[in-house]
């Protein structure tokens, strides 16, 4: 059903008692108090230029005063705020027709220029008062106005009485009565205007309060909007910042924080501030009309950032909109599609394929134990096995990405963590035992992270290093030290060693799929190590080191509560 009138499916606020009101009411009264004085002021001038109280000075100047104390006292009552409002109001309404009614009679009744002020009173009713007490009001002040006429008429009857020797008075009444049509006329329009002022009065301080209750509504729906999207985009994947002709930043959420390395930044600074490097891809941007511009690395240790440039004009000044996308995403997006079939054919056809590898493994090995066997027999046995092996170890690791999305998070606080794996790495790794310098500052340091494939990728970090960065003839040395990004930033953890280092030429490959530098190495390792951290919402990351040998720094989300999986 659509509604014509916006305002008509509003509730009527009958007898508001909110706040403002109280200000209009009290703005009222101010009104009434500037009124009061100027009509005191009037009667203070010289009977023969005597605007009001002709009649009766005393009568005119006693309801004067009175009102003036009464409506002190109403200024009073509406910061004390006792009795409430509609009541207040009321009371106001009986004061004003009753005072105004006693001057007008004082200064000549219907002929009296102060009929105007009675209306201006009955409109005012209609502001804060009802329809019902408005119309009452209209009809009261009809009807004090009709008493005082025929008042002033009875005591006309009675002075034309004596001067005229009529013997009864109520004969003369009556017989003004018959010859005052024009006061009849007169009285009727006015009664008439009253009513109109009331009922129109109320109809137009309705429509206000529905107005206001509309945009009240109204306001409120947007500002809920405006959360909502400041929620949405809060927790976009995407970094997102809004920029101002005057390099500002007017919108920044904590996705950009975290890839500009920036945690604390907040709105209105300035751009310069917040990334040189982006800002300097803002202006080529502004400079090229347009035009795309290169990633950019915010820091050392981040991956690169691929901005996007969006000019906005909707708030009357020139914004540009700058969406920001870790260039390690896409990548990781392209090569999930590259590795997607690889992946659904070799989860679907492993058993199939360890089932032979089984029998050529059995087979190697009876003829490694055979008794005819010559040592050329054996040594071919010997290399059948070790690569059933190595196939059998590409397809552990190939399966183990299929169950990437398998995660279990939990909260780990890395010192017994570390100190625990470091006791089980020792024991269990073949050959000559490391150096295991482990350090977490601060101590009680947590991340989340899957517990069991924490321990696989750091297994593998830590077994690369004592296989690579070690030098002929030394002993496996290499560090783990683990903390906080610039104080109070993301939680992060290195593995160093002091071992040759990586070629350049071979860093770009690192965490490709079956790039390995060993004849018998898999080429998962790293590329496996990388997934499973992605799945935990960390970032690996190999950081080449001025004093020599490697590191491999993993960057764990921020620790929140961990959500509970099903």
């Amino acid at each position: 059903m659509i509604v014509s009138d916006p305002l008509a499916g509003l509730n009527k606020d009958r007898f508001p008692d909110r706040r403002h009101l109280w200000r209009v009411f009290r703005a009222s009264h101010i009104y009434r108090l500037i009124l009061a004085m100027l009509l005191l002021g009037a009667v203070g001038l010289n009977e023969q230029n005597r605007l009001f109280g002709k009649q009766a000075p005393a009568l005119f100047l006693g309801a004067a005063l009175i009102y003036l104390v009464l409506i002190l006292l109403a200024i009073a009552g509406t910061y004390w705020r006792r009795p409430r409002l509609p009541v207040q109001a009321h009371l106001q309404m009986l004061v004003d027709l009753l005072a105004l009614i006693i001057m007008i009679h004082a200064s000549g009744g219907l002929n009296s220029s102060l009929n105007s002020l009675l209306i201006t009173a009955v409109a005012a009713s209609g502001i804060l008062l009802p329809l019902s007490s408005a119309l009452l009001a209209a009809a009261l002040g009809f009807f004090l106005l009709t008493l005082s006429w025929l008042v002033s008429q009875w005591y006309a009857a009675q002075a034309l009485t004596q001067v005229a020797r009529v013997p009864d008075p109520w004969t003369a009444f009556m017989g003004q009565l018959r010859n005052a049509t024009d006061d009849l006329v007169r009285l009727g329009v006015l009664g008439a205007v009253l009513f109109i002022a009331a009922a129109l009065t109320y109809a137009l301080a309705e429509r206000a309060r529905r107005s206001e209750a509309l945009a009240r509504r109204r306001t409120f729906e947007l500002l809920d909007v405006a959360e909502l999207n400041q929620g949405i985009i809060r927790h976009l994947q995407n970094g997102v910042v809004v920029v101002d002709a005057a390099d500002q930043v007017v919108l920044l959420n904590d996705t950009a924080r975290t890839l500009l390395d920036q945690p604390n930044a907040e709105v209105g600074i300035a751009l310069d501030m917040l990334s040189p490097p982006l800002a300097q891809r803002w202006r080529a941007w502004q400079d090229r009309g347009g035009l795309e511009v290169p990633a950019f690395r915010p820091v050392e240790h981040r991956p690169e950032l691929i901005p996007r440039f969006t000019g906005l004009s909707g708030h009357g000044a020139a914004t540009t909109l700058i969406l920001l996308e870790d260039s390690a995403q896409v990548a990781e997006r392209l090569q999930q599609i590259k590795l997607a079939a690889l992946g659904r054919l070799t989860a679907g056809i492993a058993h199939e394929i360890r089932n032979p590898l089984a029998a050529i493994s059995h087979a190697a090995q009876l003829l490694q134990e055979s008794a005819s066997a010559s040592t050329s027999d054996q040594r071919l046995a010997q290399i059948v096995h070790d690569n059933v092996r190595r196939a059998n170890r590409i397809i552990t690791d190939v399966l183990d990405l299929a169950r990437r999305d398998r995660v279990k998070p939990e909260r780990l606080v890395l010192a017994a963590w570390l100190e625990a794996f470091g006791q089980e790495f020792t024991r269990d790794l073949d050959g000559p035992l490391p150096v295991w310098n482990p350090t977490v500052e601060p101590d009680d340091l947590t991340v989340n992270f899957d517990p069991h494939q924490f321990r696989q990728v750091l297994w593998n970090l830590c077994a690369n290093a004592c296989q690579h960065g070690v030098r002929p003839g030394e002993i496996p040395q290499f560090t783990v030290c683990a903390g906080l990004e610039n104080g109070p930033g993301r939680p992060f953890i290195e593995v160093r060693d002091a071992g040759p280092g990586i070629p350049a030429e071979n860093i770009a490959k690192l965490f490709e799929p079956f790039f390995t530098t060993r004849s018998k190495g898999t080429g998962l390792g790293l590329y496996l190590a990388r997934e499973l951290c992605e799945a935990n919402r960390a970032q690996l990351q190999y950081l080449p080191s001025a004093e020599g040998g490697s590191c491999f720094r993993i960057t764990f989300a921020p620790t929140h509560p961990v959500p509970e999986t099903e």
